[in-house]
């Protein structure tokens, strides 16, 4: 997830201020640096944010088997079946193999991965306006325009009977996820397919959050309306990007079909 331009400016701004006018630290300070440091969790982060949409640790499958078997496997293995993982979830660095490995072998992995889910929350918490479920209506609809020009939602995912049918449908997202999950994976659009676009046009962190919001909210029943302003509000870049999306599942029914054909030959 990039940070916003004015985050942004206030950081360089506090960072030059004590650069040139240096404040004695005391050894408290340090102490809370030290801790924050020894807080964050690199594989557990990252798990969040590529993973967590396919995979639970344990219990009910998602799209992809829970992983608490891997524990066992060497872990050259698993290092080698995470980085199978990019054709859905993009580039994996070497600090995310490493990391993904160590923390889906931890003993620890369900307390560190709830204790990283808190922190998003408290991040989220923090830094943003409280969600508004209504707002994250009209952006997934293409009512309200993505702050950066992004495609709209529903150009691609359905929710409660309304939206396209590129993506996967989206009504159970959040009780399949999580609302915290669900709100980091949407801001780091952490998915290989809309990665190419939405690094170009990234969401938010607030409308993440209300997106998310907006996803766990109780489903209404579809009513008809006229089609969303997908591309009006997002520009005609908006428009290629959801043709090139197209063109992408279209490649790839037919080479299913190739698949099916040939077998039955």
């Amino acid at each position: 997830m990039k940070p916003r331009f004015g985050a942004w400016l206030l950081a360089m701004g506090i960072a030059v201020s004590r650069l040139t006018a240096p404040q004695p630290v005391s050894g408290a300070e340090v102490d809370s640096t030290a801790a924050e440091v020894v807080r964050e969790d690199p594989g557990a982060r990252r798990y969040v944010t590529a993973c967590s949409g396919c995979h639970r640790l344990e219990g009910a499958k998602l799209n992809g088997p829970a992983l608490s078997h891997v524990v066992t496997w060497p872990q050259e293995q698993l290092r080698a079946a995470i980085k199978r993982m990019e054709k859905n979830v993009g580039p994996l660095s070497e600090a995310d193999l490493t990391g993904l490995t160590e923390f889906l072998q931890s003993t620890e992995a369900k307390s560190r991965l709830a204790v990283q889910e808190e922190r998003i929350r408290a991040q989220f918490a923090k830094s943003l306006a409280p969600a508004d479920a209504r707002i994250g209506g009209r952006i997934f609809r293409g009512e309200q325009r993505l702050e950066n020009g992004g495609l709209a939602c529903a150009a691609c995912h359905r929710f409660g009977g309304t939206g396209g049918g590129l993506g996967p449908d989206l009504t159970d997202a959040a009780v399949r996820l999580g609302k915290t999950p669900l709100a980091s994976g949407i801001a780091g659009a952490g998915y290989k397919v809309m990665a190419p676009h939405y690094r170009l046009h990234p969401i938010t962190a607030q409308e993440a959050s209300h997106l998310a919001e907006f996803l766990a909210a109780p489903v209404s029943p579809p009513t008809r309306t006229s089609a969303p302003p997908l591309f009006a509000l997002a520009g005609g870049g908006a428009a290629l990007a959801f043709a090139g999306l197209a063109a992408y599942f279209a490649r790839g029914r037919r080479r299913r079909g190739s698949v099916r054909t040939g077998r039955e030959g």
